[in-house]
């Protein structure tokens, strides 16, 4: 039996079992069933040991999650579960190959529904680059990989590929080309992925750009094989990297449009006693990068210098000293040594010393570090922390 007559084999008993499972008449259950279909297809040696299958939820670094994942390939050997069950697992962003969503019947609803679920995860994809070694006492840096993003369905619901399509190509007018999806099959009709150049076929979301647009081929019987060969490969061509777990103790926060990271949240503090949980607004964060970006940076050791009027013990040669860093301070508020000739530390300080620099905040802002003068603020610059 060659390979081609062996997968349709297989795509015709995962439709019979799929007929089957329509006896289950719990909704939930009956899509249970037919994701583990699709996961015991996968699982049952069809892919290499380091690619695990499970399901349940991806968590990234900045508070945020996919929701329920149909299917998560996930790094089975150098990868995490932050949770571990036999029916739901809970993952890091950084240690997932990607995702697919499984629909019993496409319908456009239950397509565009699997594609916002597709962009919530690439939304979430950790940005930046690692390095490993190559020998010979060097490294090669490589990107870290987008999660790819595949729609599985069982069957179409009245509609065609030819709809879906449409569907996909007004949908992906609206959103940008690094959360398209990059594969989808409806079993034993057909697929769709994205072209490029001439005879160029993009499976690898670093390959989905502008220029890419959206092609259904109708593979029918063999839909099972291209999908499978197709899902190989985008896995095969991904290096993920190292899982650095320390990122989710701290993890940074969206407000708004930005990313911040730091003792982001903190307690309001009402007549000494302190309070509710609040964290900056959006308009907060903006004015801050807003005012910065017109000032320009400064180096790290100058800002110290200007804080505490030296430098910290032991830190002189420090290489971190000629990092450079963004002082918000708008008042033009002194540092420590420029308030008085006995004002070298706090205690000893005037009242005009908790008006200084020493009164900061050291936030990080969409990758950019920045030191902010508290002086000047007040209870409007800052919104309620919902509790989880």
């Amino acid at each position: 039996m060659d390979t081609r007559t062996l997968f349709q084999t297989i795509s015709q008993k995962m439709r019979a079992d799929f007929k089957a499972s329509a006896q289950v008449k719990h909704p939930g259950s009956k899509g249970t069933i037919r994701e583990n279909y699709l996961r015991n297809f996968l699982d049952n040696g069809r892919l290499p040991t380091k690619y695990g299958v499970g399901t349940g939820e991806v968590v990234g670094r900045v508070r945020d999650t996919s929701g329920q994942c149909d299917v998560i390939v996930y790094d089975r050997l150098n990868g995490v579960t932050l949770l571990y069950d036999e029916t739901v697992q809970v993952f890091p962003v950084d240690c997932i190959y990607g995702i697919i969503e499984v629909k019993s019947a496409l319908s456009k609803p239950e397509f565009l529904d699997a594609l916002e679920k597709i962009k919530v995860l690439k939304e979430m994809a950790p940005r930046g680059t690692f390095a490993r070694p190559v020998g010979g006492g060097f490294n090669m840096v490589h990107s870290r990989p987008c999660p790819f993003g595949i729609v599985f369905a069982y069957s179409l619901a009245g509609n065609s590929l030819d709809s879906l399509l449409e569907n996909l190509r007004e949908w992906e007018r609206e959103t940008p080309p690094a959360l398209w999806p990059n594969y989808m099959c409806v079993l034993e009709v057909g697929v769709i992925y994205h072209c490029g150049k001439p005879f160029e076929t993009c499976l690898d979301s670093d390959q989905i750009n502008t220029g890419a647009w959206p092609f259904a081929i109708p593979h029918r019987e063999d839909s099972l094989f291209q999908f499978y060969c197709a899902l190989h490969d985008m896995c095969a061509h991904m290096n993920l990297g190292p899982v650095e777990l320390r990122d989710y103790y701290n993890p940074s926060v969206r407000i708004g449009k930005y990313v911040v990271n730091g003792y982001v949240e903190v307690e309001m503090v009402k007549d000494g006693v302190a309070g509710r949980k609040v964290r900056p607004t959006e308009a907060t964060i903006k004015k801050v990068v807003e005012w910065c970006s017109a000032h320009g940076r400064m180096r790290y050791g100058d800002l110290l210098r200007k804080r505490f009027g030296s430098l910290p013990l032991s830190m002189d040669n420090a290489p971190v000293l000629n990092s450079e860093v963004f002082l918000y301070n708008p008042d033009n508020l002194p540092g420590l040594d420029e308030i008085g000739p006995n004002s070298t530390t706090v205690e000893n300080a005037p009242t005009s010393a908790r008006t200084c620099l020493l009164n900061a905040w050291q936030l990080e802002i969409d990758g950019r570090h920045y030191v902010i003068a508290m002086q000047g603020f007040t209870e409007t610059d800052f919104e309620e922390v919902e509790a989880p």
